[in-house]
């Protein structure tokens, strides 16, 4: 019908007419397409304990795949228990899901959240959409953040730089991870590295002082993938996990007795909002959680836990509450600069049997001789099942007779 409407005013219009139409059809057209690029995702639970609750997830990272693991919980939560779960994302300018982005459209959603979910790493927003996470930050919600979101801001420039990891002002030290979840990324007041990534798993279990806390009901160990950070939590924190590394990357018992445990997570009564107001909410933090994480049952319900202690409904957990996973489930290895899927929209995750991620997609960055030699010295010496379905792919560059640069030593990045 518009096509109609327009040829037919194309028809009786001069220049000047036709020149207002195609103005107007390119602002429609941009205004369709912002439209369509700013579409969340959101999972509408039918029934159970979070009838009538809301909790956004904010998923934009490099490296662990937040985008993996961020759906996954919302629908476990959604289906399972009810609650109304919307999953923001990075996008790129096409409105597929890009790990790490500058663009997280949809943050205004936060002002009916109940709660946050949150799992970043370096970003860098819009002034509009940092906006609306202050804002939530102002009104004291309750946040749940995982592993790299101590550092959830790096290079915001404007109004929001003191949002940083690396702010020194007095006036918001350590920026939004420091003081919302009381650690930021600094080796002397904050967190390091401690367990080697594609190399050593670890082994997570409750702290002397949590045996009784209701987010380790049903809880006996997790292991995780990821490897280990060495934190320090804030003298107010009331500590929930501690790590062991050990010498595997698969489960097992084999600990690395060179590294004695240390905390892997903690809960907050209040924290610091960017106004500098303090604001008494509850805040759960623990610094496990990349996509092959959730490959564990303790691992989900530990997240699944913490949710609801966080938004105050933990008289709803119990130590057999559902945890399966929804749908299906392909985590990819962490990484950097490979191993995300590409053109994936953030709708094609919709519905209960969407598979988180799609079987059609593509994995990015493993066809280039560079990064090979990277993901083959790195990635892949543990990860037995993938190098066979790369090797089968692309046998020239990890098949038995490839042949690769050599990976140079490079300083550690991921953090």
């Amino acid at each position: 019908m518009l096509i109609d409407y327009l040829t037919a005013a194309v028809s009786r219009g001069g220049w000047r007419a036709n020149t207002y139409i195609v103005l107007c059809c390119c602002v429609l057209i941009s205004a369709v397409a912002s439209e369509t690029r700013a579409q969340s995702l959101v999972y509408e639970g039918s029934e159970g304990i979070g009838q009538g609750k809301h909790i956004v997830f904010f998923a934009n990272d490099h490296e662990y795949r937040s985008e993996q693991t961020c759906p996954l919980m919302a629908k476990l939560l959604a289906k399972h228990h009810g609650f109304k779960c919307t999953v923001l994302f990075g996008v790129d300018e096409a409105g597929h899901i890009k790990a790490g982005s500058n663009d997280v459209p949809g943050t205004a959603v936060l002002q009916s959240a109940d709660l946050l979910f949150f799992f970043t790493r370096f970003m860098n927003l819009p002034d509009d959409q940092v906006d609306n996470l202050v804002a939530y930050f102002e009104r004291g919600g309750p946040v749940v953040g995982l592993r790299t979101s101590t550092h959830c801001f790096n290079g915001q420039q404007g109004k929001w730089a003191k949002l940083n990891y690396n702010y020194e002002g007095q006036d918001y030290h350590g920026g939004l991870g420091e003081q919302v979840f009381g650690n930021t990324w600094h080796q002397e007041r904050g967190q390091s590295h401690y367990g080697t990534n594609h190399q050593m798993g670890s082994r997570l279990f409750a702290a002397d002082e949590a045996q009784e806390h209701p987010i380790l009901s049903g809880i006996q160990q997790i292991h995780a993938y990821s490897g280990a950070y060495k934190s320090q939590p804030p003298a107010d924190a009331t500590p929930l996990l501690q790590v062991q590394v050990l010498n595997t990357f698969e489960p097992s018992d084999d600990a690395n007795n060179d590294k004695p445990t240390v905390n892997a997570g903690w809960t907050r009564n209040w924290y610091v909002a960017p106004s500098g107001a303090r604001k008494d909410a509850r805040v759960v933090y623990t610094s496990f959680g990349a996509s092959e994480d959730l490959l564990s049952e303790a691992g989900r319900r530990f997240l699944l836990n913490a949710c609801l202690w966080a938004g105050g409904w933990e008289e709803a957990i119990s130590s057999n509450l559902d945890v399966s996973i929804v749908g299906g489930y392909a985590p990819t290895p962490y990484s950097s600069a490979a191993l995300y899927y590409g053109g994936v929209e953030p709708l094609d995750l919709a519905g209960w049997d969407s598979t988180i991620m799609p079987a059609s997609a593509e994995l990015v960055g493993v066809n280039s001789a560079a990064m090979a030699a990277r993901i083959t010295s790195r990635v892949l010496p543990n990860r037995p099942a993938l190098k066979a379905k790369l090797a089968g792919k692309y046998p020239e560059l990890y098949g038995p007779d490839a042949k690769l640069p050599d990976e140079s030593p490079r300083p550690r990045r991921g953090r």
